[in-house]
């Protein structure tokens, strides 16, 4: 059979782009080479299959639910001893036995254990889109840090903090654990910590979904210098916000308070202190929408102002904080 020049150079670009692509698929002695570097490597500490077990009766992390845990980049750093310890005082700290040096394997062998797990040691728990670190706001990552505080984390997680390292050292150090791992993993670890390892000191916080995921975002930026937030302002209901139907929602959640015209007199300003803000006074289109966005959506303790303004943002949804803010814009124009 006559086969032409230009079709075998496209099967051959073809396959090379199969074996190139992201997850890679095991070749040829690959799977046995893995196999060997687990028991080699993994085993004598780490398990690789079985149920959640106290952490008192391991030696390391499990590896079951490897291939939904780890960012790979750094995972490959890890197996190839690039990255510091991180435990400080050991994984089982009870035995007080100190950081434990991990063994190293050369970038192939890496590579290859990498695609092991990422092929057969999946979590069927997380749910791949779970958490999507794309939305996370600069307000959402500092109220993540004030939440991690609030719920004791820090007691036990190392993080840094301008530039000093703070926080306990009996588990997990998360000062690069945006580096480090899976978003979605870490949000289903988050949503119970005593489903990965029971009876180990693991506290299962009493937050919101909005806290957890706030706490999570947090995560997500530490050791990530460029992280790129997201501006909700600039988001795609924004672009379609509708002056008419701000002024609807004004009328239903806003006059309240802040009156039919804007002029702070709602009926449940009379006995408010301090007072609502008189939106006759500002000039909305000459105040930055990032603010203007934050104490809608977040509420005014959010921004330092009154308590009294609700956090808006589940009650109207995004769409309705921009029409809001399409009507503030609209409306009002400060002292004339």
């Amino acid at each position: 059979m006559k086969v032409s020049r230009g079709v075998m150079i496209a099967g051959a670009v073809l396959a090379l782009v199969g074996l190139t692509s992201f997850p890679r698929l095991l070749l040829g002695s690959e799977p046995s080479r893995a196999k060997e570097l687990i028991q080699q490597a993994c085993v004598q500490c780490h398990r690789l299959e079985g149920h959640a077990e106290s952490r008192f009766k391991l030696r390391a992390p499990d590896l079951m639910w490897a291939g939904s845990k780890y960012q790979r980049p750094w995972l490959i750093r890890w197996l190839t001893g690039q990255e510091a310890p991180l435990y400080a005082k050991g994984y089982r700290w009870d035995l007080s036995e100190g950081p434990v040096k991990h063994p190293v394997l050369s970038e192939a062998d890496a590579n290859i254990l990498a695609d092991y797990f990422e092929q057969h040691n999946k979590d069927p728990r997380v749910k791949v889109g779970a958490f999507d670190a794309t939305k996370v706001t600069k307000f959402q990552a500092a109220f993540g840090g004030m939440a991690y505080k609030a719920h004791a984390c820090l007691g036990c997680h190392t993080i840094e903090e301008n530039g000093k390292m703070i926080g306990g050292q009996q588990s997990t150090s998360l000062v690069t654990a945006g580096q480090r791992y899976d978003k979605d993993w870490l949000f289903r670890f988050g949503q119970n910590p005593q489903d990965f390892v029971p009876h180990s000191g693991e506290f299962l916080a009493d937050a919101t979904e909005p806290q957890l995921r706030a706490v999570i975002g947090y995560l997500m930026v530490q050791g990530v210098s460029d992280f790129k937030y997201y501006e909700p302002w600039t988001g795609p209901e924004f672009g379609h916000a509708s002056v008419g139907r701000g002024k609807v929602i004004y009328k239903e959640y806003c006059m309240q308070c802040h009156g039919a015209t804007g002029r702070g007199d709602g009926p449940g300003a009379a006995t408010l202190e301090p007072k609502p803000a008189i939106h006759t006074n500002i000039a909305f289109d000459q105040v930055p929408a990032e603010y203007v966005y934050n104490i809608i959506n977040h509420g005014g303790a959010a921004m330092g102002k009154s308590a009294n303004m609700p956090y808006w943002g589940l009650t109207i949804g995004q769409q309705g904080v921009a029409d809001v803010m399409a009507y503030l814009k609209a409306t009002f124009k400060g002292p004339q």
